[in-house]
């Protein structure tokens, strides 16, 4: 079975920190992004399966790297942080097809596996 690989795009340094380990002792190979615009530029050198990406980040939000990726990748399978489940952008991102799900924060990291473990079978 090959590995599957996973990027988080936060910039919340111990949170990104912590959910890399997590996946990485589930098996998966991780990397991190800490703004949007790192976030697309580690999607077109690591081609991770799937990407967790948060809405608010400097430099680049949730929204304009998500569809960045998507630019680079159609098929790209995102999902979306957010402390605020119904912020605008995030909806905006969900309903335009860049994102498949809005994941609110925090979240609890069986869940997280779970999503990302549908996500990548479907």
């Amino acid at each position: 079975m090959d590995t599957k690989k996973i990027l988080i795009v936060d910039d919340n340094c111990l949170l990104h920190e912590a959910i890399k380990e997590y996946f990485e002792f589930m098996g998966y190979y991780a990397e991190t992004a800490e703004n949007g615009l790192e976030g697309i530029k580690k999607y077109s050198s690591l081609q991770p399966d799937i990407v967790l990406m948060d809405m608010q980040m400097p430099v680049m939000n949730g929204y304009e790297s998500s569809k960045g990726i998507k630019d680079i990748d159609p098929q790209a399978k995102i999902l979306m942080f957010t402390g605020h489940i119904k912020d605008p952008l995030a909806e905006k991102s969900l309903h335009e097809g860049y994102v498949t799900t809005i994941i609110p924060k925090p979240c609890d990291l069986d869940n997280l596996l779970q999503m990302v473990t549908h996500t990548l079978a479907a």
